[in-house]
């Protein structure tokens, strides 16, 4: 059996073979035609023509359609790898797509961040009502890990933004939920990880977001790509998260707040 890239070079070297046949059987016709041509009879002159330009148009319709097979493989190429959208930043650019998917959320919400400011201010209010219809599991960096800081350097700010960011996150959220029977188990959780951050991730039933995490720019200010369920890229990521949730991460510390 092959090896992948063996079949690539395979294919390529089909193609090349197969597009210089394609175009010497052109150009030979043109040549026949111009020595046709050149015979002078008005017989020889009319087939001459018509093998000129069926050569020329037998040429330019091969890069038209090479070029509509390469574009076909691109877009094939996406569609299996589960790609929907990329978007250049996230945050506000992916606000109204975020409210229409959590608003008809009924499975899983996994969410992976920093501080989560913005998810926090958008959405930590409305936890409640979506959590009667989804499971919701929500994991912010630990404020005391290293990793923190040194985030907060990548993004060129003050020193303490993102630790300040979890601790404001975990407060609101116990004065919100805090007295509510079963707070913080069942279909409603947040825990805290010490791994290194990576990506973050932002999943919602059947779609998933994520991103870099880049140096010299803001979480909010990086791209985000959107992957649909049942394809490889979606199971690594949220496998990514599971394992995260389940080995690296734990309750917050409550009574320290």
């Amino acid at each position: 059996m092959l090896h992948p890239k063996q079949g690539a070079v395979l294919s390529k070297a089909k193609f090349s073979t197969t597009t210089v046949v394609y175009y010497l059987a052109h150009v030979v016709l043109i040549l026949i035609g111009a020595i046709l041509c050149a015979i002078g009879s008005d017989v020889a002159a009319a087939i001459g023509t018509g093998l000129i330009a069926t050569g020329a148009a037998g040429a330019v319709i091969y890069v038209y359609v090479a070029r509509t097979d390469g574009v076909r493989y691109r877009l094939e190429s996406l569609w299996t790898s589960g790609v929907e959208r990329i978007y250049v930043q996230r945050a506000a650019q992916i606000r109204q797509e975020y409210d229409d998917r959590l608003g008809r959320a009924h499975s899983q919400i996994d969410i992976i961040g920093f501080g989560l400011k913005d998810f926090r201010r958008d959405y930590l209010d409305k936890l409640g009502t979506m959590s009667s219809r989804a499971h919701i599991r929500i994991l912010l960096l630990d404020a005391d890990s290293a990793y923190a800081a040194q985030r907060d350097s990548e993004e060129e700010q003050t020193p303490g933004v993102i630790q300040s960011e979890v601790a404001e996150f975990l407060k609101q959220y116990n004065n919100r939920y805090g007295s509510e029977p079963g707070f913080n188990t069942g279909r409603l959780q947040v825990r805290t990880y010490k791994s290194l951050p990576t990506v973050n991730i932002f999943r919602i039933d059947d779609d998933l977001f994520w991103g870099p995490y880049l140096s010299g720019r803001a979480s909010s200010n990086t791209l985000t790509v959107r992957i649909r369920r049942g394809t490889s890229i979606f199971d690594q990521l949220e496998a990514h998260f599971a394992d995260i949730w389940s080995r690296f991460s734990e309750e917050p510390s409550w009574s320290h707040l």
